[in-house]
């Protein structure tokens, strides 16, 4: 999975999905900048009619950062949150293999 697979999904997200998962985006340093230029801005677009967060959506979001209170947080969790929740670590898993991928030649060669 790459950022590409991340940009198609962002369209399956709901408005609010898509809102939980661009604050997770804008604070996550792990994911690579380009990355994050590339979907910002349909995470944006997508979670424009979206409603303020709620109680419950600020469980989602502490369930991402901090793993280990997730099986409090799923018996809460609807549907629209789950996905969210789901497409970041998604982003994040995928971050990770980017960053261990052997760093392409240069148009040079190898030294």
């Amino acid at each position: 999975m790459d950022v590409d697979f991340h940009l198609h999904k962002v369209q399956a997200l709901s408005p609010k999905a898509a809102k939980i998962a661009l604050r997770m985006l804008d604070r996550d340093p792990r994911v690579p900048t380009e990355w994050v230029m590339s979907l910002r801005p349909a995470l944006v677009e997508r979670s424009s009619d979206s409603a303020s967060f709620g109680g419950t959506d600020w469980m989602t979001i502490a369930a991402i950062e901090r793993p280990g209170i997730r099986r409090f947080t799923e018996r809460f969790e609807s549907r629209e949150q789950r996905h969210a929740r789901l497409w970041v670590m998604s982003l994040r898993t995928a971050s990770k293999k980017h960053d261990r991928a052997e760093p392409d030649a240069s148009i040079y060669g190898e030294l």
